[in-house]
């Protein structure tokens, strides 16, 4: 049982809590910095931009002189020289020399000749920085492969990129093999990624649980040392496995059939979900032999095919074809054969290996050796640091599954199309990691439940809520209940009218909503005809006017917690707050107090959470803890997760609610009694709300529907990406998206467009942003030096207040503005671009990584202050590493434990 500290709100933080922190030590970031060169390049921009600003000041002086000047032939040379000035070059000998100094004020010659010496000087100096730059590359490229060396960020290499980790193995064998100059640069980059960044892949990050403490230090460390690598096979290619083999007539015999829990019989039809990704939503006639099928599955729900057969022997227009009969439906998806896997099941092979031991016969007796073969080598416990047998393992396990996948008639191009993908490895810790002191978090948790409450006019699915009341009373009726695929049928059909520009009403309204990604969130809500749309347009406006206040002397926004409290108390009742919101945040220790920086903030209520538990409990060969947090719920409403894993095993995770939906074409071993079938869910219109919420029509309650795994939203399947977005708790601060910077207009600005950092209390809700068409960055000219682009690059970010660390991104103008409709969404979240790069302007290599981003397709460059800074990461016993923190803030009831 955990337990659960109040903040002094009366908000819960529900523990454990989970701790990510980067693969890499802090320092091997701050190693690679090029201290002489970027020193060099600093001071000679500084130096540019006293040119330039003298330069401009006297320019003024000349111009006066030029108009006062009466020598004969004084006043072209002056002109020469204001021009020279202008243009930061020497001056000619018939530009500057004694004759034109005295046709000067003396104090103006003085200068004059200050500024010109002091050109001569920058000249001299920038003429030696290609020299310390090449120097410096040379020695910082030695620190870079003892840097690479490190185990972790080795074997995390190996499954990212193995064609980069054999160029680099043979570099540490030989120092003569050094890489090329692409591969160089490709290498840092993910050194960044492993020393800079906390999201969870292979053994560039390690995660583990943490617990609080009434200790006095902000955070304590265990020793690092006991880490487990999990591995799991890809859920893409064991989806297809588990379904190829339940083809097998040997086997398929003993799969148990379901109706499919989607059905609905509404107005003699029968309505359900194809098979995904598409699920088209299929009717048949509701004849007698359809519904006794039906009835016999529903009375005996552990009925073979066979079986099946023999109970619908006597049924009316079943006649003597009964199996033709059921096949037909098996066909079309209205009956399920049952997989015999768990989609959460700790040991999916083995589970797969003992169903057809049991069922199958000796046709499948080669195939379950190559199955066992595979479960052994992904279990096999290969110490942190054995990098070699690390990657002699990933041989024989890809080697393995391409065996399999030919021995069982999958696709040949699968095993290779899926590469380094068809596995991935996890890095735990399978002790509590971190201890944390709560009297020290206590004040930025309470500020944390203050944003919880105030994110909830931000809901980025709110106006589609909104929208849906409206839609259903006019659509359906005031009140009225509609299954859920009548209202998802009716959506599909509003997206599938082309409408046309003169168009109104609900219809198109709701249709636009519909188009635009939670993930991007920029409705025209200001000239909607709905008038809760336009109120919650006013709403937003005033809530961003609680923050986009005036900057301090700083440059940094600081909002008292208690005044956006306030506001959010005021709101109307159909803006919700999210009861459970789980924070990803990064503490900057301070001796004073303890704060803050908001990373990302999204669904509670176990989500992150319940998977690294999964995890744990895979790494200690026992099966996944359950996380007992949420089992019950208030006001007549309860809990429900989804349990498939939809092809991915990201979805992998311990159960976290008391309910789970019942999916078509998913297999759960959840009791009956804990099951809500899709089909069993109804829209049901509240006439004093005008909001529609989600009821079982068999349980009698409410429910609202989670996605509690790690897979992106819009990657869902249709239906439950509706449930998500119209039901149930989504993201807030979503870390591609900005929350507030950029947020109202989504439009490319024709300049460099600057945000200030963003705290509420002792929470920095926003980092200091700079939004930046990619046409106004500077791009390196045909033939110019390493030297030259590095100083043309520093005076332009001087210029513009962007600090030397940063984090960047690029996006293209339709990511920018939101308006990617359809399947694009599920190209953009595949696409690495969009995540941020941490970029350090005194690493040249990863200003060459900077570059490189420059050269893609996209029109805006994103660049976010690096905060906390990687000097003030927390120290482990090993070495300082930026580490993230999975904070859940709860509501003001505490969660049953």
């Amino acid at each position: 049982m955990y337990e659960h500290p109040a903040t002094t709100n009366f908000a819960w933080t529900v523990s454990p809590i989970v701790a990510r922190m980067a693969g890499l030590p802090a320092a091997s970031l701050e190693n690679l910095r090029f201290f002489t060169s970027f020193a060099r390049v600093e001071e000679l921009a500084a130096t540019r931009e006293w040119l330039a600003a003298e330069a401009d000041t006297l320019s003024g002086a000349l111009y006066v002189a030029i108009g006062a000047s009466s020598r004969a032939g004084a006043k072209p040379a002056l002109v020469g020289l204001r021009r020279a000035l202008h243009r930061i070059r020497r001056p000619g000998s018939g530009e500057w020399n004694a004759e034109v100094a005295a046709a000067l004020p003396p104090e103006i010659a003085v200068r004059v000749r200050t500024w010109t010496s002091t050109l001569e000087e920058y000249e001299r100096r920038a003429a030696e920085l290609p020299r310390i730059l090449n120097a410096e590359m040379e020695h910082k490229q030695a620190e870079l492969r003892e840097t690479s060396a490190h185990p972790g960020f080795r074997r995390a290499l190996s499954q990212a990129s193995p064609s980069l980790f054999a160029e680099l193995s043979k570099w540490l064998d030989s120092e003569e093999r050094r890489p090329r100059r692409q591969s160089i640069i490709r290498l840092v980059k993910y050194v960044a990624r492993a020393a800079a960044k906390t999201s969870p892949y292979s053994t560039f990050t390690i995660s583990g649980l943490g617990r609080w403490t009434d200790g006095n230090a902000d955070i304590r460390f265990a020793d690092r040392g006991r880490v487990s690598g999990v591995l799991e096979l890809n859920g893409l290619f064991l989806g297809h496995l588990v379904r190829v083999l339940c083809e097998v007539p040997s086997l398929s015999a003993s799969l148990p059939l379901r109706v499919n829990p989607s059905a609905t019989v509404r107005d003699d039809k029968i309505t359900f979900l194809g098979r995904p990704s598409k699920e088209p939503i299929i009717s048949m006639p509701a004849t007698p032999a359809v519904l006794e099928c039906l009835r016999i599955l529903r009375d005996e729900p552990t009925l073979t095919r066979d079986g099946l057969c023999s109970a619908l022997a006597h049924a009316e227009g079943v006649k003597d074809d009964s199996r033709r009969f059921i096949d037909a439906l098996i066909s079309a998806g209205l009956l399920e054969p049952l997989p015999p896997v768990d989609e959460q099941s700790p040991d999916p092979l083995g589970d797969l290996s003992r169903w057809m031991t049991a069922n199958g016969d000796g046709s499948v007796s080669g195939i379950v050796k190559l199955i066992d073969h595979v479960r052994t080598e992904l279990r096999l416990p290969v110490p942190l640091e054995d990098v070699e047998e690390h990657c002699a393992r990933q041989e024989r396990l890809t080697h393995a599954v391409r065996e399999l996948a030919a021995e069982v008639g999958l696709p040949s191009h699968w095993p290779e199309q899926l590469g380094r993908s068809i596995f991935h490895e996890n890095a735990v810790f399978s002790h509590t990691a971190v201890e944390c002191a709560l009297p020290r978090w206590r004040p930025a948790l309470n500020d944390l439940d203050v944003l919880r409450r105030w994110l909830g006019v931000f809901d980025p699915a709110l106006p589609l809520r909104l929208a849906l009341g409206a839609y259903h009373r006019e659509r359906f009726g005031s009140g009225t209940s509609i299954p859920l695929l009548a209202v998802h049928r009716a959506l599909q059909e509003e997206l599938a009218q082309e409408g046309g520009a003169e168009e109104a009403g609900i219809a198109r309204e709701i249709r636009e909503l519909l188009k635009i990604s939670p993930l991007m969130p920029n409705p025209d809500l200001v000239h909607s005809h709905l008038p809760r749309l336009r109120e919650l347009h006013d709403i937003r406006e005033e809530a961003l006017s609680g923050v986009l206040v005036e900057a301090s002397d700083d440059g940094v926004i600081r909002v008292d917690p208690e005044v956006i409290a306030k506001r959010a108390a005021g709101w109307p009742e159909w803006v919700t707050s999210p009861e459970s919101l789980g924070c990803y945040v990064q503490p900057i220790s301070d001796p004073e107090t303890l704060r803050l920086v908001l990373n990302v903030a999204h669904t509670g209520y176990g989500r992150g959470r319940s998977r690294l538990m999964y995890l744990i409990g895979q790494a200690d060969g026992s099966p996944p803890p359950p996380d007992l947090t949420w089992r019950t719920h208030t006001a007549g409403r309860q809990l429900a997760e989804f349990a498939g894993t939809f092809s991915s095993s990201l979805n992998l995770r311990a159960d976290s609610v008391p309910y789970e939906i019942d999916y078509p074409f998913t297999r759960s071993t959840r009791p009956a009694a804990e099951r809500i079938s899709v089909g069993d869910l109804a829209a049901v219109h509240d006439p004093e709300t005008d909001m529609v919420g989600l009821s079982s029509l068999r349980h009698g309650f409410g429910v609202i529907p989670l996605h509690l795994g790690m897979m992106a939203d819009i990657l869902l399947p249709p239906v439950a990406r509706l449930l998500t977005q119209a039901f149930g708790p989504t993201y807030f601060v979503h870390p591609s998206v900005p929350l507030l910077a950029g947020r109202a207009s989504g439009q490319i600005p024709d300049e460099v467009s600057a945000y200030p950092r963003i705290e509420v209390g002792t929470v920095v809700l926003q980092r200091a942003r700079w939004v930046v068409p990619i046409s106004l960055i500077p791009t390196r000219a045909k033939g110019q030096t390493d030297a030259a682009f590095a100083l043309r690059l520093a005076e332009w970010r001087r210029a513009h207040g962007i600090p030397a660390r940063c984090f960047v991104r690029v996006w293209s103008e339709a990511l920018w503005s939101g308006k990617v409709a359809g399947a694009s969404w599920d190209t953009w979240i595949l696409d690495k671009s969009r995540k941020p790069v941490y970029v350090d302007f005194a690493n040249w290599f990863l200003v060459l990584v900077f570059e490189r981003m420059l050269n893609g397709t996209g029109k805006i460059a994103v660049f976010d202050e690096a905060l906390p800074a990687l000097t003030d990461a927390d120290s482990p016993a090993d070495g300082s590493a930026v580490t993230e923190f999975l904070l859940e803030i709860s509501g003001k009831v505490a969660p049953d434990a």
